[in-house]
């Protein structure tokens, strides 16, 4: 497979190798806050007893994109005297252009101590201004949700918990030396799902924010059996006939590449399978599949992507690093904040719109 056809999906989906994963190829870091269509299982909605979250969610391949599937997004959280604010930054595409990013360099690097303090965190003894975040988010189908109900067929973005990433780039991309087979966790049509279980922290009355800090996703599982996207009403994508062609692939593969352990043979085996008439017809019918999934689902890289900024969002991030660069404290600027060195000029360098969003202890952005 090469390059150049790596973005056409419906031609390259059965020869995708989950590997060139633009995630696997250069990984740098993200967050975001405030879009509807985030998916957010929080054990403070579990309807159980227990006060775990339980749900099985689907996370697949960006449909207009397979190679950036994985969106590993770089965002600041700031604040200034209107409150908070958060920018996606272009270091999310390795752009190092980012006005933050080059006004916190202009303070780390400073030889006066009190612009280096505006850089440093909090625990560090600064003043914990430049909050950087990271995040891994991708596209997800929601099978079962007890819990939000509402949600059930929705394709969704999810940020991805650290533990979950982790089981599946164990699955996606093993290591040669364990010799097993790479299985294509996040494919629409003969992937897994997961089968989540959000774990709260525990009750502690001398430190309450550690029910919402101490999440844990250790109990969630892969599917050992393949499962499918759907419609968003719950039917089927496939007619009774393309469902045929889909399982006999699926049970060539299980037994002769998946669960084959010498590399050779699953080789020779997976070569032998791409050649078969049936999987020609699955390919065919993938343009369709591929087109149902783009009518129904969100834009990953155009909804939490790195954009341009607006015009007010600019202007206000300018502001923010203009008192900054002056030495003082953007929640409460001095009334006529000269910068002390020379200003960073915020153009374009992160989302088309900032996002108003208060930190709290229960947020989703945990420290994974």
């Amino acid at each position: 497979m090469t390059n150049e056809n790596l973005n056409t999906v419906e031609d390259d989906i059965l020869g995708f190798d989950p590997s060139q994963l633009a995630v696997y190829q250069e990984q740098p870091q993200q967050t975001s806050g405030g879009n509807p269509n985030i998916y957010h299982p929080k054990p403070a909605l579990s309807k159980a007893e227990d006060g775990v979250y339980r749900s099985q969610i689907k996370v697949i391949y960006n449909p207009w994109d397979l190679r950036n599937s994985i969106l590993e997004q770089q965002s600041y959280a700031l604040q200034d005297s209107n409150g908070f604010f958060s920018v996606v930054s272009s270091l999310t595409n390795n752009d190092k252009n980012c006005p933050v990013f080059k006004a916190w360099k202009q303070c780390h690097f400073s030889k006066d101590e009190k612009m280096q303090k505006q850089a440093l965190t909090k625990d560090k003894g600064g003043r914990g201004l430049f909050d950087k975040r990271y995040a891994r988010y991708a596209l997800i189908q929601v099978i079962e949700d007890n819990n939000q109900p509402d949600l059930v067929g929705k394709y969704m973005f999810w940020k991805l918990p650290k533990a979950i990433w982790e089981t599946i780039n164990a699955k996606m991309a093993p290591s040669p030396e364990s010799k097993k087979a790479s299985i294509p966790v996040m494919d629409f049509l003969f992937g897994r799902a997961i089968d989540l279980e959000v774990t709260p922290g525990p009750d502690d009355p001398k430190a309450p924010e550690r029910k919402t800090r101490e999440i844990s996703y250790n109990t969630s599982e892969l599917t050992d059996d393949v499962v499918s996207c759907t419609n968003p009403d719950g039917s089927p994508l496939l007619d009774d006939d393309q469902q045929a062609v889909l399982d006999q692939y699926v049970e060539e593969m299980t037994k002769k590449v998946w669960k084959q352990k010498d590399p050779d043979v699953r080789a020779t085996a997976l070569a032998e399978i791409n050649a078969e008439e049936n999987t020609k017809k699955l390919r065919e019918l993938y343009h369709d599949v591929i087109e149902k999934i783009k009518s129904f689902c969100p834009n990953l890289i155009d909804e939490l992507g790195y954009h341009e900024w607006s015009p007010e969002v600019t202007a206000r991030v300018n502001a923010w690093i203009n008192v900054v660069l002056a030495g003082n404290d953007p929640t409460n600027p001095l009334p006529s904040a000269t910068p002390a060195a020379s200003t960073t000029t915020a153009t374009a360098a992160t989302p088309s719109d900032a996002t108003e969003s208060t930190p709290t202890a229960g947020s989703d952005d945990l420290p994974f």
